[in-house]
């Protein structure tokens, strides 16, 4: 009998990508072998256009989202083998003030974000993703683009009964990072929520803001997008080149001239610029997307201090709302939109003409199938 393997996508150049075969994961006490079923796309489209990589990535370490099936634990593991479950990313020290208060893995304190240069070895991170291969002395399985994947058990919670897979793959860079970023801002009932910059997770901002029984005003000019946002159930759409962009936005803002809450996906200034502009006093900007270490330039009194306007930002879902979220996810109207936004599903070993698809932007979320 041949020894089992991992099989693992590699991006070795940019718009090449290509599976390899790695030796099958090593599993210690603490973490737990994920079958992954669907390992959604997220930054690997810029990945696969660039080839330029951020501190936790490389050619051979690809994705950070994932549901699947566990196959393998260790004694007194709290979970079984054959439970369903999704796998939150980064893998966080559980000691820090950030872990200990249920806010988000990836701000936990053991990334040194505040210290990072070009030599920082990303395996030495504790909180990092190639640092779970370390601490497995592991040849594979610490990122999601691959048929085995090793987990945190904390960093894994079980599917509800009847949750597909494809539902619960939303629950990372779709409507996970959403949902915290709707937390944050307190979106509620009888708001107005301006969403900037529509890719799947300004889709994610969307579906969210909706479940909260927000009035949501898109900016886009992508049609193929701005149509998946009507089938979300988005009644306002602006074109944010349009002269009288920010009058309709007032508008639909009634007397307090201007939105409660704006998500900007892109990180663009652009619609920086915009989300700033649309805001009321006293409104919150919460970022959802980047385009890089490069800097914003705001004016402290002008655009920020004279209309008390609050700015926040984050990567991912907190720890204290995992529960909420996977409620959420078992509406059957946000499991309708989760059919809208997930456009397209290939086989991982079709991965560059999913990569492909993304780089036209007539998508939304794209799934991967590491096991086909």
């Amino acid at each position: 009998m041949s020894e089992r393997t991992n099989t693992v996508l590699t991006i070795p150049e940019p718009g090449v990508a290509r599976t390899i075969d790695k030796p099958y994961p090593n599993v210690v006490e603490g973490f737990v072998v994920v079958e992954i079923a669907i390992a959604p796309i997220c930054n690997e489209v810029r990945i696969f256009r660039d080839h330029q990589f951020e501190w936790h990535d490389s050619p051979d370490h690809l994705g950070h989202e994932g549901v699947g099936t566990i196959v393998e634990t260790r004694p007194g593991s709290r979970f079984e083998v054959g439970d369903r479950v999704i796998v939150f990313q980064g893998n966080s020290c559980q000691e820090c003030f950030v872990c200990t208060t249920g806010l988000s893995p990836t701000h936990c304190l053991g990334i040194p974000y505040e210290g990072y240069d070009d030599g920082m070895a990303p395996q030495d991170v504790i909180a990092g993703l190639l640092g779970i291969e370390k601490a497995n002395d592991s040849a594979s399985g610490g990122f999601a683009m691959a048929r085995y994947r090793l987990a945190p058990e904390h960093m894994v919670v079980k599917l509800p009964d009847g949750m597909s897979f494809e539902h619960a793959a939303a629950g990372n860079c779709t409507l996970g990072c959403t949902y915290t970023a709707n937390e944050e801002a307190a979106v509620r009932a009888g708001d107005v929520v301006i969403v900037a910059g529509i890719g799947f997770i300004g889709m994610g901002a969307i579906v969210n803001a909706l479940y909260r029984k927000a009035t949501v005003i898109v900016l886009g000019r992508n049609e193929y997008r701005m149509d998946l946002c009507r089938e979300l159930g988005v009644e306002h759409i602006i074109d944010p080149d349009h002269p009288s962009w920010l009058m309709q936005v007032h508008a639909l803002a009634s007397d307090r001239r201007g939105a409660d809450v704006a998500i900007e996906c892109s990180g663009a200034p652009y619609y920086l610029d915009r989300c700033l502009a649309g805001l009321r006093r006293y409104g919150h900007l919460h970022s959802q997307g980047f385009l890089g270490s490069g800097r914003y330039g705001v004016s402290i009194l002008n655009d920020i201090m004279d209309r008390h306007l609050s700015w926040s930002g984050g990567h991912d879902v907190r720890f204290r709302d995992r529960d909420g979220l996977l409620r959420m996810m078992g509406d059957p109207e946000v499991q309708r939109q989760i059919d809208v936004l997930n456009t397209h599903s290939f086989p991982m070993s079709q991965a560059q003409e999913a990569f492909e698809v993304g780089l036209t932007k007539n998508c939304g979320k794209i799934y991967l199938r590491p096991a086909e």
